[in-house]
């Protein structure tokens, strides 16, 4: 054995271990401190980004979690206006049966006010929960979860649910409902021609008789560049917000399609329009023309220098009923139908006179069947109207009895319709309320995979802590005793 003033290599040694069995102690005490296996990257790189991964996983789901309960959320209360707007067919189908009876006796107006109200009512409710034409909703519903093998922005990809409700518009448009009449035969026009796009902005007047006789005038603007699609759209919107009943659809060729339950014109500021039912949108650059001849008829009127009399047959519930009417001495159109439209008598048979854009010609209209004829004028040499009779016919749209039951078809297609965009919204709902089940699931499977790579293991580190704090007793003791080791070469030079 040698010995050394220079270096003690005992002590050395001791302090060596010391140091290492201090750096594991103080591992430990920070693994059971913070309850993790792993504190930095170097007690587990490898480790630690499989975790990372896991714990991102995690995070996307739990949020994947909550997009769908707010999907279901989205869908319960679609699936709530679906369920309204089926009652509402119901009673649509109510009255229609009702009006479709050829023995019913009653007035088919009060039925058709009604069925009118309940169509704009599924619009409105479609409107609500974003499922009407063009709507927030109509269109493929991605509701991104996570926990898919595919990358997010893959198309396909499963890591959301896809409900495809982009043909689940069900308003009065979608269900092919607008221009349903189960009342008196009333003209629809349909345009001559396919609208492509507004070239200029352009405002539509629409004169409407109202249920107290009298004549609503509404304008309407509609939006350069717009095509047929939204310019049904503004009709239709315009109409709902001024309260008066003009519907506004498309046909299956692209054409304009006018209808109301009571007589309108309409006429555009680009140009004169035909009047009657069969008014004309005025043909612009890419505009449309509305025409036909349902419910009026066009007779010259020039001014009359003495009275004239009018005498006008028509049915009313089975009786017939005739009224006069004087015209006005020296009377111009626009002064005759001013008259004409004031007289009550002729507001309560529902008979309305209306200036024709044909220089000299006023019409006159209902939208039931009646005659008129023309006597003499008091002054022979006057001209006003020319004598004799004009007989006006019920308008060729369905109405009455047929009508209603062309509208119980259509009823019947609707509520098919509806029945399939249910089911789209309840198979939705199943497959959210899947994918939460799965989530969940997935959340509690990464976040045992995670536990086991990032956790410490309490136990087996308060053993480790156990062992180390006497080996660190220990380690001191032996360094104490190689510090006293040197002690002995003093007693070689006494």
């Amino acid at each position: 054995m040698s010995f050394s003033l220079v270096s003690n290599l005992g002590s050395l040694q001791s302090q060596s271990r010391l140091n290492v069995t201090g750096a594991k102690l103080n591992q430990a005490i920070q693994r059971l401190s913070s309850g993790l296996r792993i504190n930095m990257s170097g007690d587990d790189a490898a480790g630690l980004a499989i975790a990372n991964k896991y714990r991102s996983d995690i995070n996307v789901i739990s949020q994947g979690v909550r997009n769908a309960n707010d999907g279901l959320s989205t869908l319960q209360v679609a699936d709530g206006g679906l369920s309204t707007i089926s009652s509402l067919l119901d009673r649509a189908a109510t009255l229609a049966a009702q009006s479709a009876s050829d023995t019913f006796t009653g007035n088919r107006d009060t039925l058709q006010a009604e069925f009118s109200k309940v169509v704009s009512e599924i619009s409105r409710q479609a409107q609500n929960i974003g499922l009407n034409t063009g709507g927030s909703n109509v269109k493929a519903l991605t509701t991104i979860i996570g926990g898919g093998s595919d990358s997010f922005a893959a198309a396909g990809t499963n890591n959301g649910v896809v409900i495809d409700l982009s043909a689940g518009a069900v308003d009065a448009t979608a269900l092919k409902m607008n221009s349903l009449n189960i009342g008196s035969s009333v003209g629809a026009v349909t345009g001559a021609n396919v609208i492509g796009k507004l070239s200029a902005a352009e405002t539509l007047t629409f004169k409407i008789s109202n249920a107290l006789g009298g004549l609503t005038t509404h304008t309407v603007a509609l939006t350069n560049g717009d095509n047929g699609t939204a310019v049904a759209k503004e009709i239709n919107a315009a109409a709902t917000a001024g309260g008066y009943d003009v519907t506004a659809s498309l046909d299956s060729n692209g054409k304009l399609v006018l209808s109301s339950n009571n007589y309108f014109t309409v006429a555009s500021d680009k140009a004169a329009a035909a009047g009657g039912t069969s008014t004309s949108i005025v043909t612009a650059a890419n505009d449309t023309v509305v025409t036909g001849s349902a419910n009026h008829v066009t007779l010259a009127l020039t001014a009359s220098t003495g009275n004239q009399q009018l005498s006008f047959t028509t049915g009313s519930n089975g009786a017939i009923s005739t009224f006069n009417v004087d015209t006005v001495n020296g009377a111009t159109v626009a002064a005759f139908v001013s008259a004409f439209n004031g007289d009550s008598t002729m507001n309560g048979l529902g008979i309305y006179a209306f200036a024709d854009p044909t220089a000299g010609s006023v019409q006159f209209a209902s939208k039931n069947s009646f005659q008129m004829v023309a006597g003499l004028e008091d002054d022979a040499s006057a001209t006003g109207i020319a004598q004799g009779a004009a007989t006006v016919t019920a308008g060729a749209s369905a109405g009455g009895a047929s009508g209603a039951k062309s509208a119980l078809d259509a009823i019947k297609s609707a509520v098919a319709s509806l029945g399939v965009v249910q089911g789209i919204v309840g198979a939705g709902e199943n497959r959210l309320q899947q994918a939460v089940d799965l989530a969940t699931s997935q959340i509690t499977n990464f976040q045992s995979a995670e536990s086991r790579i990032r956790d410490a293991d309490i136990a087996a580190e308060a053993s480790t802590m156990s062992r180390l704090t006497v080996l660190q007793q220990a380690g001191v003791a032996a360094l104490a005793q190689a510090n006293q080791s040197s002690q002995a070469v003093l007693s070689l030079l006494r």
